[in-house]
């Protein structure tokens, strides 16, 4: 089951982008299941806490205001009070929980933070404002109550703050009660407040940063910084100039109209959303410094890297294939497209699978090197 079903289940992953995603918040049910249990716990929180450096990533809020994050090294006090404690990028520090994330990323293609949220018995961190990403609300324990109003600004960006707005004066469309195991889905621009009920509530917020039309143009500005024609100054507004600026202007706008019209523009922008990621957990030692990796020899047994999503170019001139996960990026030639079609396809394999993949390629001349060289580059994993 992908990452994404584990979110939403039991609705259908199409159901949900259909009717849902970016114009609705809804409600799951986890019918009693603690299905979060395994990313995180009141144990998990102890452990952050007694063992790890938390100051940057440390927030606390009281009445709707962040305090001063001097007030960091008092947090346990401020709890007591009612404080909000909470926990920013914390997928970062829990390795189950990073590794749904990347799974997450990798399907669907746009950034993903994951903040903790420790409220107290009746109390509300946050005044009524929106987010300018959507969230996923998954609860861990306790039971909290939340409000989902209508936006009144669509698609905010993320300089367009709720602060700037007022929430609307009506009844919320959507209340509901967060038991564990429970999932709120809150679109971007969508008002909302929670309140803890009679026990402490532990929740997660995974927050989707979806890319949009800007980030796009912003994309495409960065390439065309490459091209000598829009590094160019533009003419002064003299009259003597043997070029108006309205006229390079207009050269300019056409360029630019040939330039987005290029038919895989899409694709171009699709692979850079894959490879602007840098995968939360890809290293495997010692494997990765090239030790220890056939102990078993051909009956060693390896996996496809599930940081993040792998993108497969065929290089029809040079005879291979531009294999991409990530930053990381190399080069295949010489192998058949059967092999790579085979190995990109399996979740798992074995050396003798391999040489049933290429019948006419030597074990320990090729394809030890070959194999070697996709775990050194974290495209394969030895599966211990």
């Amino acid at each position: 089951m992908s990452a994404l079903q584990q979110l939403l289940e039991p609705v259908e992953i199409g159901h949900f982008l259909q009717d849902f995603w970016t114009r609705k918040s809804l409600f799951i049910s986890g019918k009693g299941n603690r299905r979060f249990d395994r990313f995180f716990s009141w144990e998990i929180l102890n452990d952050l806490l007694n063992y790890h450096e938390l100051e940057a990533a440390m927030r606390l809020a009281v009445d709707g205001k962040v305090l001063d994050p001097q007030e960091n090294a008092n947090f346990l006090q401020h709890c007591q009070n009612g404080a909000t404690l909470i926990i920013d990028r914390v997928h970062k520090l829990v390795p189950e929980l990073g590794r749904f994330v990347s799974q997450l990323r990798s399907q669907i293609g746009h950034p993903i933070q994951v903040n903790l949220y420790c409220s107290w018995p009746g109390k509300q961190g946050f005044r009524c404002h929106y987010d300018t990403h959507d969230v996923f609300i998954l609860q861990i324990d306790g039971t909290k109550e939340w409000n989902v109003f209508t936006d009144t600004f669509k698609y905010p960006l993320k300089t367009q703050k709720s602060a700037n707005f007022q929430p609307p004066n009506e009844l919320p469309y959507l209340n509901c009660i967060l038991e564990p195991g429970d999932v709120l889905y809150i679109p971007r621009g969508h008002w909302h407040y929670a309140l803890a009920l009679d026990r402490p509530s532990l929740h997660l917020t995974l927050g989707i940063h979806g890319k949009t039309g800007i980030d796009f143009l912003e994309w495409a500005i960065e390439e065309l910084k490459q091209q000598e024609s829009w590094r160019q100054t533009l003419p002064l507004l003299a009259t003597e100039s043997p070029v108006s600026l309205s006229q390079s202007i207009d050269t300019l706008i056409g360029d630019l109209t040939k330039y987005l019209s290029h038919s895989d523009m899409g694709d171009r922008y699709r692979r850079h959303l894959q490879t602007a990621y840098k995968p939360i957990s890809g290293f495997d030692l010692p494997h990765q410094v090239g030790i220890d990796i056939f102990v078993k020899g051909i009956d060693t047994k390896f996996k496809l890297s599930k940081e993040g999503a792998i993108d497969i170019q065929e290089l029809e001139a040079e005879n291979g294939y531009k294999i991409t996960l990530g930053h990381q990026e190399i080069t295949l030639k010489g192998i058949p497209k059967s092999f790579v079609r085979s190995l990109f396809s399996a979740d798992t394999f074995t050396g003798n699978e391999i040489i049933a993949w290429l019948p006419d390629y030597d074990w320990e001349i090729d394809i030890v090197p070959l194999l070697t060289r996709l775990v050194k580059e974290r495209i394969i994993l030895v599966d211990r």
